[in-house]
């Protein structure tokens, strides 16, 4: 653990976030609404850490708790049947050998109808003993119906800590990459433990998009309604302010005796835009740079820690920006080049025109479900000041700001010579074309 300002997942000054309304969105502190929960918000804002903090609530209270996460690679009620014989020790420790056997019976015919079964075919042509043989062998998935393993298990579960008027949870993270068989079987257990009125919850984490994804699976599997909005008690998990980020930067600093100024905590907050995890990266990288210098976190430690940060991730928007598609190039680039103030949807879709502002809208969605840019409003601007910066040196600031950004090509952009920062640099250079002169930005 770092000896000031901790871990991501045990922070030394944690901060206790608020919805709209002023209330904290935690489960320790503000119980759930309805039987599923659901945390959303952008990658490494701390959906995470809340589900922790759940899962830390129900185990100090003694609850039963199944925390698994989602994969496309293996179906969650096979997860969740898992984790749940993990847990029979310790079930058979509170609730004693007795009750637990019709858990174990459930879990063990569960355990048998979420494995594969193997289905094959052959073909014998000729006479023997010469004969030719075609064979072939697939899965066939087992289970009587989408999300009935997962329904089962939240039912015995439920009866058996009803015994002592416990709560169950049942946790669900990284559920951007659960598939949408997951996802069908997800809304139907939401769906069973409303029905079923047991306190029996499910609490989940995913981006801004998981809400979308999960509307859109549930449609067409089992006659699970696509309004599922209602059944849902959403906390987001959004950017903080400034004010909000504050102590968890000045507090680490005053109990470690480290000296600092208002100017550089607030380079460092404007920096770090609203997200908890890149304050933490630029305080630790300040704390790094500062040494034993008398005067502490000052401006220009500030600035330098800053722009090592940015420099250091240089790796990483590079990354991210070549997984983007042409058209989310396109709008990532125009959106940079707005600076903080961000990009108007309404007038950018108006000006794609009919036939073109579904793909635009479309590149926003994919944005946001990354994490590369947040929305406000009817605008969205780049999440990371850093990215932002990379973006709008790397693209150049009159190619991003007409939208000719770089359609499926990780070549450098060739923009109009313009006055302004991005015109030269160390990795620019000219080139004449005509009677037109381009600056290349690398």
């Amino acid at each position: 653990m770092d000896p000031i300002f901790g871990t991501p997942q045990r922070p030394a000054s944690p901060v206790t976030r608020i919805d709209a309304a002023g209330r904290p969105i935690s489960l320790d502190l503000r119980a759930p609404e309805r039987n599923t929960v659901l945390f959303t918000g952008g990658p490494g804002m701390g959906k995470s850490f809340e589900l922790e903090k759940v899962q830390e609530l129900a185990r100090s209270k003694g609850w039963p708790c199944l925390k698994v996460e989602a994969s496309p690679r293996e179906p969650l009620e096979s997860r969740f049947v898992r984790e749940a014989t993990r847990n029979l020790g310790g079930l058979r420790k509170q609730y004693g050998f007795l009750g637990l056997r019709k858990l174990k019976k459930t879990i063990k015919n569960l355990t048998q109808r979420s494995r594969n079964q193997q289905n094959g075919a052959e073909v014998r042509v000729g006479v023997a003993p010469v004969q030719l043989v075609a064979k072939r062998q697939w899965d066939a998935p087992g289970g009587n119906g989408l999300g009935s393993t997962l329904d089962e298990l939240a039912t015995e579960l439920g009866d058996l800590a009803a015994k002592k008027g416990q709560p169950v949870v049942l946790m669900v993270d990284n559920l951007d990459v659960a598939s949408e068989r997951d996802l069908a079987a997800l809304t139907e257990l939401s769906t069973h433990l409303e029905r079923g009125g047991r306190p029996v919850y499910l609490v989940a984490a995913g981006s801004e998009m998981a809400m979308t994804r999960l509307m859109a699976a549930s449609g067409g599997h089992s006659g699970v309604a696509t309004a599922v909005t209602s059944r849902y008690d959403v906390r987001e998990c959004g950017p903080l302010s400034g004010d909000e980020l504050r102590p968890t930067l000045t507090e680490p600093l005053r109990k470690a005796g480290i000296a600092h100024s208002p100017d550089a905590a607030d380079q460092l907050l404007q920096a770090s835009g609203g997200h908890p995890g890149r304050l933490r990266d630029l305080a630790e990288k300040a704390v790094d740079l500062i040494g034993n210098q008398p005067d502490g976190l000052t401006p220009d430690v500030a600035k330098a820690a800053i722009a090592q940060v940015n420099a250091d991730s240089r790796v990483v928007y590079q990354a991210e920006w070549n997984s983007c598609s042409g058209a989310e190039k396109e709008l990532l680039a125009k959106t940079a080049s707005r600076g903080a103030r961000g990009l108007s949807m309404p007038s950018e879709t108006q000006a794609a025109g009919p036939g073109n502002w579904p793909a635009v809208d479309t590149a926003r969605q994919m944005l946001l479900a990354r994490g590369l840019v947040r929305e406000t409003g009817d605008r969205i601007t780049v999440a990371d000041p850093g990215m932002r910066d990379w973006v709008e040196i790397r693209v150049g600031h009159s190619a991003a700001h007409a939208g000719v950004a770089l359609p499926g090509s990780a070549a450098p952009a060739i923009t109009a010579e313009t006055q302004g920062r991005h015109v030269e640099g160390a990795n620019a250079y000219k080139r004449q074309v005509g009677q037109t002169t381009f600056t290349v930005n690398r």
